[in-house]
């Protein structure tokens, strides 16, 4: 009995002493494993403020490129702004090594590849590289760790030319009938004081391209796009007695106040519309703010939206010819909307103007009725894109 008493009290020793050993192995491990774990929850830390800052710097970068069109102040706001993201405790550096002008765009799959020096401008591309000492580099193998993050921050700029039908016939009816006026401009007049009138503000073409402007320029508000608009307006050369009209004007220069188209189309249509339609007076206007010192032509997609009630009487009547020359020449892309019942699918003005926009790389909208006209409008509005990042 004795014996075996002392036998398992020796066992018990041995096991303790086993223990003891498997402690004295293990947690050097689980020492190691700890700050294995905690370097790494580190270092996914680190990569996400690097991320923080290649996204702002990018985003930076583009802001400031597209207000004052300088890359080297652009890289300046940007390593700025950088500094005010903290990436291990310091900031990362950005210079023209890493931080990339070019253009994006979309590819057969949706998504928008990155060149570096293509044009137009409207994208940046940062890049940035840290080296962090890892926090318990006593129990590991190495004491820090390199990781790099790629942001490509592109905003489509958009420079849109509005050129406005301002012709005699925009005070008609929306019917196809030439010198058929809306009765409360009509009535209790000739057809001669209905022609030296201001336009119906109700029912007139005029009234109609009025309201479907204004939901235009409400959308591009809505979505905050950066859009600069202008407006042009066109009909001919006329004069009579106190009344005169001139071919082609630039109402409002390329802007962000898009108010300003708004009064200017109101002015308008307080004044009666003279004269016939000379499209390429406005086409040409049209093209020389979009090359001109308003015009932000190294990093706006430039748009021209063309709308007329009928066919050209004035001018150059070759209107496919002309916007193929803007689009080869500057890149100019032409949309275009034919609006009211002279315009209606089959006429001479509807396949006059569908082979302009074809020419112009844009689309085509027919227009017969107001509500159709604000669709149109809706439908260029909706069709800009607007800001990403990758």
């Amino acid at each position: 009995m004795f014996s075996g008493k002392k036998t398992t009290r020796g066992l018990r020793r041995s096991r303790r002493g086993a223990i003891v050993a498997l402690v004295g192995v293990s947690l050097p491990m689980l020492v190691l494993l700890a700050a294995y774990a905690v370097d790494v929850a580190y270092m996914e830390v680190v990569r996400a403020q690097l991320r923080i800052s290649t996204d702002s710097a990018a985003k930076a970068a583009l802001i400031s490129y597209g207000s004052g069109q300088t890359q080297a102040a652009a890289i300046t706001f940007a390593q700025t702004v950088a500094n005010n993201n903290l990436v291990a405790g310091g900031t990362a550096s950005y210079s023209s090594s890493n931080l990339l002008f070019g253009n994006s765009v979309k590819n057969g799959g949706g998504v928008y590849v990155f060149t570096s020096g293509g044009t137009p401008t409207n994208s940046v591309q940062a890049t940035a590289t840290v080296t962090p000492t890892l926090l318990l580099t006593a129990y590991l193998p190495v004491s820090s760790f390199t990781t790099q993050q790629v942001s490509v921050a592109t905003r489509i700029s958009h420079d849109i030319i509005l050129v406005l039908d301002r012709s005699a016939s925009m005070a008609f009816d929306l019917s196809a009938n030439e010198f058929s006026y809306p009765p409360d401009v009509s009535t209790g007049r000739t057809q001669l004081q209905c022609y030296f009138t201001a336009p119906s503000a109700t029912a007139s073409r005029w009234a109609a391209l009025t309201a479907a402007v204004n939901s235009f320029i409400n959308t591009l508000t809505a979505r905050n796009l950066d859009v600069h608009v202008g407006l042009v307006t066109y009909a001919e050369t006329y004069s009579f007695g106190n009344y005169s009209a001139t071919e082609s004007t630039l109402d409002v220069p390329l802007t962000s106040n898009l108010s300003l188209i708004t009064a200017a189309l109101n002015n308008y249509g307080a004044n009666p519309l003279l004269g016939d339609t000379n499209i390429a007076a406005g086409l040409a206007t049209a093209e020389t703010e979009l090359t001109g010192p308003d015009a932000r032509t190294s990093t706006a997609d430039r748009t021209i939206i063309l709308l007329t009630d009928g066919v050209a009487t004035q001018g150059n009547t070759n209107i496919a010819g002309i916007v193929q020359g803007y689009r080869q020449n500057n890149q100019i892309v032409t949309q275009v909307i034919t609006f009211g019942g002279e315009a209606a699918s089959g006429t001479t003005v509807n396949t006059a103007m569908q082979s302009a926009a074809q020419d112009g790389n844009g689309n085509f909208y027919n227009a017969p009725t107001a509500a159709q006209l604000t669709q149109a409008f809706q439908q260029i509005a909706d069709s800009l894109p607007a800001v990403l990042v990758q």
